[in-house]
């Protein structure tokens, strides 16, 4: 009897088990994306009228500087332009004088992580620690064990210089709005509508019209 109870849990386990979804596997790549919005509560949107944007996309992170113009970068950047244009900005060229300007940015990194390995055994067959078996009170010796994990990360950074209102006497733009764009699926054009909108929807202080 005890054994049938035995293997009857063990195959519920299983069941259950198996019936389980990984969280991060499952997602969709809409589900995988995170917007992260950041503002200076003391300015006020509605006194910009006007906005520029750069020319090109930034590249910035440790893996190198620089820009880049590909049909991928265009498309993001016209995303953004048309998004402004849809909270009432009226886009300018930079020589015009535009009241905001508009910085968009790949940020590229790598990191190398030590991992620390943990102990591989705390089982008491030996006694070890436990009292008893051969060397009571004695615990277990391992040497230090590490391993190396690289990550990367790349992601979509946007913010916004106040360009109407400049820092004189530190002569400076201060940022009063930045967005970052994370998660699968940000550098294949499919989804660039979306990811904006989401960005400038979580941003209605944006709005001016």
């Amino acid at each position: 009897m005890k054994n049938t109870k035995i293997l009857g849990l063990l195959a519920l386990i299983t069941v259950f088990t198996a019936c389980q979804n990984d969280p991060l596997s499952d997602l969709t790549v809409e589900d995988s994306q995170v917007f992260i919005t950041n503002h200076d509560e003391s300015v006020n949107f509605k006194q910009f009228k006007t906005f520029s944007i750069v020319d090109s996309v930034l590249i910035i992170g440790n893996q190198g500087t620089g820009t880049t113009l590909g049909a991928t970068d265009i498309q993001f950047l016209n995303t953004v332009v048309q998004q402004m244009k849809n909270l009432g900005y009226q886009y300018v060229s930079p020589k015009e004088g535009p009241d905001v300007g508009i910085n968009v940015a790949q940020v590229r990194n790598a990191y190398v992580n030590v991992v620390s390995q943990p102990n591989p055994y705390y089982g008491n067959y030996w006694g070890g620690g436990f009292g008893g078996g051969y060397f009571p009170g004695y615990g277990y010796g391992y040497p230090s064990s590490y391993s190396y994990v690289q990550t990367r990360e790349a992601y979509w950074y946007l913010e916004m210089l106040d360009f109407k209102n400049p820092d004189v006497q530190n002569e400076q733009y201060n940022v009063i709005w930045n967005a970052q764009i994370r998660g699968n699926g940000l550098f294949d054009g499919v989804d660039f509508d979306t990811m904006v909108r989401s960005v400038f929807e979580q941003s209605s202080y944006l709005k001016i019209n």
